[in-house]
């Protein structure tokens, strides 16, 4: 009995396509068809931004202190002496 996997991948040049998951056959010839996908454009940088800020403040998000961070920088490259 034969199956077909219907899955996605990315063509990465004229002969290669990168399938985005595993196929479960061992190496043999197939058959491929190939059928582009619509892509979205990419929503703009501030777009992005302003929505990530707004998730954070719902969720009253307080990014870590100034000494926090020179703390964990600092305890980070002193580990690394070792």
């Amino acid at each position: 009995m034969r199956h077909a996997y219907i899955v996605t991948g990315t063509l990465t040049d004229a002969y290669t396509l990168t399938s985005d998951e595993a196929i479960p056959l061992m190496s043999q010839k197939v058959r491929v068809v190939v059928e582009p996908l619509v892509t979205t454009s990419p929503r703009p940088y501030r777009e992005v931004i302003a929505t990530i800020r707004a998730r954070q403040q719902a969720r009253a998000h307080q990014p870590p202190t100034r000494e926090k961070v020179d703390t964990a920088v600092r305890a980070e490259r002193e580990s690394g002496e070792d």
